[in-house]
């Protein structure tokens, strides 16, 4: 465990390095060029970074031993970084639509298109660095902050590609009739993305909240376990047995409600009952914890 939380912190620093860069690139660019859609980017990288800096701090808490104040470790606090994540984001784009539609209702305005296509260029290349980087530790930590993470980074190169498709696009056919709609491209490139991304932030928070009102987890997480678990009914002499499972961050909560075929068990035996299940339940997900309710049904 200490290995891989080595992995996801180290990870999270390189990223939120990134993403303040990126952050200052933009916010630069913006300002010089007037474009509320490089705005939209750098704003965006400067969530990224801020969230990344309080993902490190939760995973140092994550990694660290169950305390008096959360007898069940900090598990939650990935859960509501996740959740926090998901309304920062929606609130910027719900600014940023706000902003466009004022700005290409009174008129629009000229875009320094050269500055914008140059922004482009170096922000998709430095997006596409963090992804890779993200993606590799993805592969050996398994955090869920970090899918979440190199997720935003890969939206994060094609959403800035396409702004910089558009840029050049709209440089090709400014002196040309279609010129005039050069005003404009800027204001319709942030309220098509605006409402095209909005999806992503709305269900960092539903999972978020989901995870932190302790609701049943999405199939594709309890169904392993159902099949690991419940098929071993009859090896361990059991009259039925039922699964309650939760998630909190990188933790996966299941009790097995074990109804046992003798009237008796002996402590021995109970103990070792729990063990076999605690054993199958870590080869679905190794950072399950497993507890064995005695329930006669």
């Amino acid at each position: 465990m200490k290995s891989k939380t080595t992995v996801e912190e180290k990870a999270l620093k390189r990223s939120m390095i990134g993403a303040f860069i990126l952050a200052i690139w933009g916010v630069t660019m913006a300002w010089v060029s007037d474009s509320s859609a490089v705005m939209l980017d750098g704003m965006f990288n400067l969530i990224s970074g801020i969230v990344s800096f309080f993902s490190i701090q939760v995973t140092r808490l994550v990694s660290g031993k169950e305390t008096r104040e959360f007898p069940l470790g900090y598990y939650a606090f990935e859960s509501l970084i996740l959740f926090i994540k998901g309304a920062s984001i929606l609130i910027l784009l719900l600014m940023a639509l706000y902003t466009s539609l004022e700005v290409m209702l009174s008129g629009g305005r000229e875009p320094a298109l050269g500055l914008m296509t140059i922004y482009v260029a170096l922000a998709v290349t430095g997006c596409l660095i963090l992804y890779g980087i993200s993606k590799s530790s993805l592969k050996k930590s398994g955090s869920e902050i970090l899918e979440a993470e190199t997720s935003a980074w890969l939206v994060n190169a094609v959403v800035t590609g396409a702004i910089g498709i558009a840029f050049g696009v709209t440089l090709l056919i400014q002196q040309t009739a279609f010129g005039w709609i050069a005003r404009y491209v800027d204001q319709i490139l942030v309220i098509f993305l605006s409402i095209l991304f909005v999806k992503e932030p709305l269900l960092f928070m539903k999972n978020g909240l989901s995870e932190l009102l302790l609701a049943a987890p999405q199939v594709a997480f309890t169904k392993p376990y159902e099949e690991k678990l419940l098929s071993m009914k009859d090896e361990l002499g059991a009259r039925n047995m039922a699964l309650e499972i939760m998630k909190t961050g990188q933790r996966m909560w299941v009790t097995v409600k074990f109804d046992p075929e003798d009237d008796a068990i002996q402590m021995n035996e109970l103990m070792r009952l729990k063990e076999k299940l605690s054993a199958a339940a870590k080869e679905v997900y190794e950072n399950t914890w497993t507890e064995v309710l005695l329930e006669r049904t």
